[in-house]
């Protein structure tokens, strides 16, 4: 049987996810709940039937296509009762982009299948394919042969984005298949980390540092949530950490609230303190003060 992952997204012609012109294929699924993650699509396993309430017409089909008769109507909105599977049958037969699901599975043929139509532009372009999420990690063993395929079989070029909690075993396994690797760090101090994302960071500084001593070329990328992470103290933290494990690269990305749609179409509420922009100046100032090559990757 081959191998299948449940893939939300393959985003073509992505200019922000590595060097050139990219085929970025979004994995569902993250070991990691930060409060203020704009993809919240993509934090569970399972399939997601995103509700856009302003695009319904409240027409019937969806609930007409309901295998399971779980959709009805209340206060002018397509609620669904428990059980439903994500199957996909309300969103195919809606017309207008009210009902959207969030994650289907597919196999490493079919992915590589999409993905290599665009190898002219990669050639091109120096481009190539990322594996972002959620979290590719989290579904190791499809990431692992559709990283050997593309980069052993197909030629092209290869990059994985992670948060950095997995196992350094299965970093190391795919060592050889990628090209190009990004890794978060979201705040230096454990109990923060724990606080913001719901785990500490132990296991994912130890694998940067293994990647760094490895000799792989990584560059860290640091969401910047005001009042979280963009404080004097963290800044340091990370410079210091970064310059004593010879990390050169750092990219900054500041808080946005462009997911909030999604979570409300989610039934979720997106909880984040907006009165103040993240401190994106003083955080590029600080690393490059220390000899890191500092940028802001605006999303």
């Amino acid at each position: 049987m081959s191998l299948t992952a449940t893939i939300f997204d393959i985003q073509h012609f992505s200019l922000h996810d590595g060097p050139g012109v990219r085929s970025t294929v979004f994995f569902k699924g993250c070991p990691l709940s930060c409060f203020w993650c704009s993809n919240p699509e993509s934090q569970h396993m399972f399939p997601e039937v995103l509700y856009y309430r302003s695009q319904c017409k409240q027409c019937g089909a969806c609930l007409a296509a309901c295998p399971e008769g779980l959709l009805h109507v209340e206060d002018g909105r397509v609620k669904r009762a428990q059980g439903c599977k994500a199957c996909g049958q309300c969103t195919a037969a809606c017309r207008y982009g009210a009902q959207i699901l969030s994650g289907k599975k597919m196999s490493v043929s079919e992915v590589c299948d999409e993905v290599h139509q665009h190898w002219r532009i990669f050639m091109q372009s120096g481009g190539g394919v990322t594996c972002s999420g959620g979290e590719p990690m989290a579904q190791f063993p499809f990431l692992f042969e559709l990283l050997k395929t593309l980069h052993e079989d197909i030629g092209l070029n290869t990059c994985i984005e992670t948060c950095g909690f997995s196992s350094w075993e299965n970093y190391r396994k795919i060592l050889p298949y990628i090209d190009e690797l990004y890794m978060d760090i979201k705040h230096m101090d454990s109990t923060m980390h724990q606080r913001g994302t719901g785990r500490g960071n132990e296991i994912i500084l130890s694998n940067i540092r293994n990647m760094a001593q490895a000799g792989k070329d990584v560059t860290i990328r640091v969401p910047l949530i005001p009042s979280f992470n963009d404080t004097d103290e963290n800044l340091e933290q990370l410079a210091g950490f970064m310059r004593g494990n010879g990390l050169r690269r750092v990219e900054f990305m500041p808080m946005h609230v462009y997911g909030r749609s999604k979570y409300e179409a989610l039934g979720r509420t997106l909880d984040v303190d907006e009165s103040r922009p993240p401190r994106t100046e003083v955080a590029v100032a600080c690393l490059e003060a220390a000899g890191i090559e500092a940028a802001v990757q605006h999303l």
